[in-house]
């Protein structure tokens, strides 16, 4: 009996201290037209990617100039840069597999058949897109980011560049728009969306203060509407310190049918707040400033003054060594959390 309690209490004790690793969980939906699912019996999943932030670096310039009372300030420049070092891809790939997995086992208990990518690929929503194969990270499609889709699954973009990002299609780049028109084409089945973001790097405050000044902050969580902002040095033409900026949104999208333009019915499974994830990274802040230095004085002759100030750089890097087995179990425990719910919710309206 005692050893019976002791294992009791040893499960308990592990059950609680995963589920205090995931901060405050607040979805929200945004849905319409769900009461028309009664019938629905089939479901394509377009999309299923999982975005794991690896690196980030930021970037700021302040020109010199003239200052008032006289004299020139030098330009200045700051960098700051973080990493997580201790993660495989094989990690990432896991939680991806892990979701997906289940994902698939709850579409099929609901009985909905899950209709192939070889079906996908004859309608004319699909006619000239190309089909990938998941099981592998891709580090292009987001700057500092790993992206994951899961082993045994395919899906179709608009155009594979040549650095191995692809674009997905419809309007603006949004493949939501195709849907509508995708369902209809698929027999009115259920088209499933599912990209999450799991960020660590926060831009709040990032380049506030005088001067070329750069902050950057952690915070490992499950993103909802935000931006990834990294300095951008592979535009063709780019300005001193430009950063660029990458609107993420982690969503679970189920779409039906086709009116219009829209879709008869539409689940989007958003965040209210970012759902944070505890206990796996170290809080850590990473700052950069420089100040051109001045020159009050110059240099006289009989036509002109010439000013000299120095210009100033200032460059701070951080790794952030990483637990890899506590970051698989935290960031696959908010993952599900999110997926799982906004999924069940969804599933709930079929007959």
């Amino acid at each position: 009996m005692k050893t019976k309690f002791l294992m009791v209490l040893a499960l308990a004790f592990t059950l609680t201290a995963r589920a205090q690793s995931v901060g405050e969980f607040k979805p929200k939906d945004i849905s319409f037209g769900l009461g028309k699912l009664k019938d629905v019996s089939r479901i394509y999943i377009s999309n299923f990617t999982v975005n794991y932030q690896v690196y980030n670096e930021k970037q700021k310039f302040k020109q010199g100039g003239s200052m008032l009372g006289g004299g020139y300030r030098g330009d200045a420049k700051a960098e700051a840069s973080i990493g997580l070092t201790g993660l495989a891809e094989a990690d990432v790939q896991q939680i991806t597999d892990k979701l997906y997995q289940e994902f698939i086992s709850k579409l099929k208990a609901k009985n909905l058949q899950i209709i192939t990518g070889e079906e996908a690929s004859k309608t004319d929503t699909y006619s000239d897109y190309v089909k990938q194969q998941g099981g592998k990270v891709n580090l292009a499609q987001l700057p500092g980011t790993m992206t994951s889709s899961p082993n045994g699954y395919e899906w179709y973009v608009k155009k594979v560049k040549s650095d191995g990002k692809t674009k997905s299609g419809g309007f603006m780049g949004q493949s939501s728009f195709l849907y509508p028109k995708l369902s209809k084409e698929l027999g009115d089945a259920i088209v499933a969306d599912i990209d999450i973001y799991v960020m660590f790097v926060e831009n709040k405050s990032a380049f506030q203060g005088s001067g070329a000044n750069v902050k950057i902050t952690t915070s490992l969580r499950i993103a909802d509407a935000e931006a990834i902002v990294m300095a951008d040095n592979e535009s063709f033409i780019r300005m001193k310190g430009q950063n660029s900026v990458s609107a993420i949104n982690s969503v679970v999208n189920f779409a039906m049918g086709r009116m219009g333009a829209s879709a008869l019915a539409s689940y989007s499974g958003l965040l209210s707040k970012p759902l944070e994830i505890n206990g796996v990274i170290e809080d850590t802040k990473v700052t950069s400033f420089a100040r051109g230095g001045t020159d009050y004085v110059g240099t006289n002759n009989m036509y002109v003054s010439y000013f000299t100030p120095e210009n100033k750089t200032a460059e701070t890097n951080k790794v952030i060594k990483v637990d890899s087995k506590k970051y698989v179990d935290g960031v696959y425990d908010a993952a599900k959390k999110f997926l799982d719910f906004h999924t069940d919710a969804f599933l709930g309206n079929l007959k």
